[in-house]
C-alpha cells in the first residue's frame, strides 16, 4: 500500500489541479488503447507461462495444479473473488505510485530505458522484505538459493521496461498497467495455476528476465509503439 499511498501524497502536493485530474483519468479511465494493451500483456504472461512449464516438464517438474481455475470453473462467481483480490494485493497497493507518479516523473520518450531501469531497482529493493516473510514465494528462494532472490531484484528491472512499453502504448495510461500486474500476481506464480513445482518455481523469473527483453525489443520496433512514444512529451 505504501507506494500508491506516496504517490497520492505527492501528487496531491506536487501536481496542479489540472494534472491531478489527468492523474487519475489516466489510472482510471480505460480507452481503447488500454484494452489493447491489457491484451498484449494477458498474451505475454500466458507465453510466460507456457514456456517456463514448458521448460520446467522438461527437467522433471510437475503438472500445475491450476486449482485456482478449477475453483472458477465449479462457481463462475469466483472470477470476481480473484480479480478482486488481484488488484487490490499488487496493482492498487503500488501501482498508483510506480507508474502513475513515478514514471511520470522519470520516464519520457527519450530515457524510457534508463527511467525503467531506476524505477525497476526500486521496485526491486522495496520487495526485499517479502524475502523474510515465510508466506511468500521469495521467502522460498532466499531460502534455497540466494542467486534465486537476486534473480527476482533483476526480473523487477525487466518487468519495469514491459510494463513501461505498456505504459507508452497505452498513451501513459496506468489502467492496464493494474491488470499485468495482476496477470503476474495471480497467473504466472500465483492461484490460477497453482500448485507447481520446485522446478518451475526456479524456473520462472530466468525465463520472466529473457522474454520480458525479447518482448520489450520486438514491441518497441513496432508502430503502435513508435508513434505512440513519440505522442510523449
Amino acid at each position: 500500500m505504501l507506494p500508491s499511498l506516496l504517490g497520492g501524497i505527492f501528487v496531491a502536493v506536487l501536481y496542479k489541479k489540472e494534472n491531478i485530474k489527468d492523474f487519475f483519468k489516466r489510472c482510471l479511465v480505460p480507452d481503447k488503447r488500454s484494452i489493447l494493451a491489457i491484451f498484449i500483456s494477458l498474451l505475454l504472461i500466458f507465453i510466460e507461462c507456457f514456456v517456463t512449464q514448458t521448460i520446467s516438464k522438461m527437467n522433471g517438474g510437475e503438472n500445475l495444479g491450476f486449482e485456482g481455475l478449477k475453483l472458477i470453473a465449479g462457481n463462475p462467481l469466483m472470477f470476481f473473488y480473484f480479480l478482486f483480490w488481484g488488484l487490490i494485493s499488487g496493482p492498487f497497493s503500488e501501482e498508483f505510485g510506480w507508474r502513475g507518479f513515478l514514471s511520470d516523473m522519470v520516464i519520457n520518450k527519450k530515457n524510457v530505458v534508463k527511467g525503467s531501469i531506476i524505477i525497476g531497482l526500486i521496485w526491486g529493493i522495496w520487495h526485499l522484505p517479502l524475502f523474510f516473510y515465510p508466506a511468500q514465494i521469495q521467502y522460498e528462494w532466499a531460502h534455497s538459493n540466494m542467486l534465486l532472490a537476486v534473480c527476482f531484484v533483476f526480473m523487477c528491472v525487466t518487468n519495469s521496461l514491459v510494463y513501461s512499453s505498456i505504459y507508452v502504448i497505452s498513451h501513459r495510461k496506468v489502467f492496464p498497467i493494474f491488470f499485468l500486474h495482476m496477470f503476474e500476481n495471480i497467473v504466472l506464480t500465483g492461484a490460477i495455476i497453482y500448485p507447481f513445482s520446485d522446478v518451475y518455481k526456479t524456473l520462472v523469473n530466468p525465463v520472466s528476465i529473457v522474454l520480458d527483453i525479447v518482448f520489450f525489443v520486438i514491441i518497441t520496433r513496432t508502430r503502435l509503439y513508435k508513434d505512440s512514444l513519440e505522442a510523449m512529451n
